[in-house]
């Protein structure tokens, strides 16, 4: 990864001071500047900072009291406040369980990194923002990274793209019409 992080401006939003800092030591590595370097402690604050700054990432711990991280991302994506709902967010969590990460998926997450992780993996998940970013769905009750990932490896018919007649022979003859 050869990229110009100087002019980037990162929020961070955990609850542990400590782990603020480690967050800092590694951005650090990648040339961010310490005066792009955003952070907050609670769902609130890190909202306000969000809301007044210009940030280009957002990580974002889960904050468990309760779900508070979870709650602080639907409100970057859908906040008429929201600067900016389509930055990219990374959560962290001390838990990789299905679960959480499907929770954090439908919440907007753009990605997500399990605790305790290494520079080169946060690297990685920058890259894949950077290099592979998704497209935005904007919804009513969405708004977040296509949840439609593309590393599933999915190898079944793509039904979205059938047409009129496979999908009328694979109901047995009937249409889509007859069938509601």
């Amino acid at each position: 990864m050869a990229y110009n992080f100087k002019n980037v401006r990162i929020l961070i939003v955990e609850s542990s001071p400590e782990l603020f800092e480690l967050f800092r030591g590694v951005f650090k590595l990648f040339t961010v500047p310490e005066r792009n370097i955003d952070s907050a402690y609670s769902m609130d604050e890190g909202f306000e900072k969000f809301a007044s700054g210009n940030h280009d990432l957002v990580i974002i711990d889960w904050l468990q009291t309760p779900d508070r991280g979870i709650e602080l991302t639907r409100k970057i994506r859908m906040s008429d406040r929201s600067p900016n709902p389509f930055v990219p967010i990374i959560m962290t969590a001390g838990s990789g369980h299905e679960n959480r990460v499907t929770r954090a998926r439908d919440a907007g997450v753009s990605e997500y990194l399990v605790k305790p992780f290494t520079a080169k993996t946060l690297a990685k998940k920058i890259e894949r923002i950077v290099e592979n970013p998704r497209q935005f769905v904007v919804s009513d009750s969405y708004v977040g990274p296509d949840r439609r990932s593309g590393r599933g490896g999915y190898e079944g018919p793509e039904r979205r793209q059938q047409t009129a007649e496979q999908t009328e022979s694979r109901m047995g003859g009937i249409t889509a019409k007859e069938a509601e």
